[in-house]
């Protein structure tokens, strides 16, 4: 299974080395690109990809939607709904969530966060976690790398939000008869962040406030085989993402995520982080929003192996309405 973990903001997409299986990221992985991943006219949402062979594929809400229902979403002012996608295509499977946040007033005025899961050369009767390429996605045109934020010189900014995406744990010998079996589940979590302006730099947290939890919502529907419920154990995790540089687009991105659990004695971890600033100023006139991916790899003590790939959606404390 191959995990990417991959930011898509307005024409951004921030790719990042979540991990190959459940070993470290590659020393390659970590980039940024751009390019345009959904369209959005409320409440019909297009999502469309391009695989690494160069094959486009696409979900829609007309076509592909086989679950949907209103949502809730923490940006004032927006109204939120979420979908999920199965779609039987050229290239095998594909299992999507998304999850929109709009103005209704201008749905123009869109934030699209989710994931989607391929099951290559796969069927809906026989789906396996093993050949599976999984991306997180965030879109919309606040983020839109052709129109900058205008990032302040000097000060700091604090935000707080959600953060979530898909989780995976191979438990080791601790678990016993379990040992090597595996858990394919959603996470979500809150996350803090902090932008100093004057240094250039941006750093945060998921976990380190509220808890970290895992869910089984789509893909104990889908996949076959025994999966391995230990999702008390993702429960405790924490992300630091480490400091990354700041360009003045308000892009920013590095390749240092340390993995933390309170009982687990995690032996190694890496991973990258990234993302961008809003173009739209809060009421101190710094970027109102931070949002971007994490993807994190780790090994712990008794063999156990995880990973984690997701997006996150942060609000500055100074919003304005």
């Amino acid at each position: 299974m191959k995990l990417t973990a991959t930011l898509l903001g307005g024409a951004v997409l921030l790719t990042a080395g979540a991990c190959t299986s459940s070993q470290m990221p590659e020393e390659d992985e970590g980039s940024i690109r751009h390019a345009r991943n959904t369209e959005f006219s409320g409440p019909h949402l297009r999502v469309f990809l391009t695989l690494d062979d160069g094959t486009d594929l696409s979900v829609n809400t007309t076509d592909d939607a086989i679950a949907t229902m209103v949502d809730e979403t923490f940006i004032p002012g927006h109204e939120a709904r979420n979908w999920t996608f199965v779609q039987e295509n050229e290239d095998g499977i594909a299992v999507v969530y998304a999850l929109v946040s709009w103005d209704s007033a201008d749905p123009a005025d869109y934030l699209m966060a989710g994931w989607w899961a391929q099951f290559h050369d796969q069927g809906l009767d026989d789906l396996s976690f093993e050949n599976t390429t999984q991306h997180a996605i965030l879109d919309g045109p606040e983020i839109d790398p052709d129109f900058p934020p205008e990032v302040p010189a000097s000060g700091r900014a604090t935000y707080a939000g959600q953060a979530g995406g898909l989780y995976r744990y191979v438990p080791g010998s601790d678990f016993g008869e379990d040992e090597g079996a595996y858990v394919l589940d959603e996470w979500d979590g809150m996350m803090t962040l902090t932008a100093d302006f004057t240094d250039g730099t941006v750093s945060g947290c998921i976990g380190c406030v509220g808890d970290l939890v895992t869910r089984r919502a789509h893909f104990g529907v889908f996949l076959w085989g025994d999966v391995l419920d230990v999702r008390s154990v993702a429960e405790g995790y924490e992300l630091h993402l480490d400091a990354a540089p700041m360009g003045q687009d308000g892009n920013f991105e590095w390749a240092s995520v340390q993995v933390m659990h309170p009982d687990r004695k995690v032996t190694h971890s890496e991973g990258s982080w990234g993302g961008g600033l809003s173009n739209l100023p809060d009421a101190a006139g710094n970027p109102r929003l931070a949002a971007g991916f994490v993807g994190a790899g780790f090994n712990e003590a008794d063999g156990s192996t995880g990973t984690f790939g997701g997006a996150f959606v942060t609000l500055s404390e100074e919003w304005d309405e």
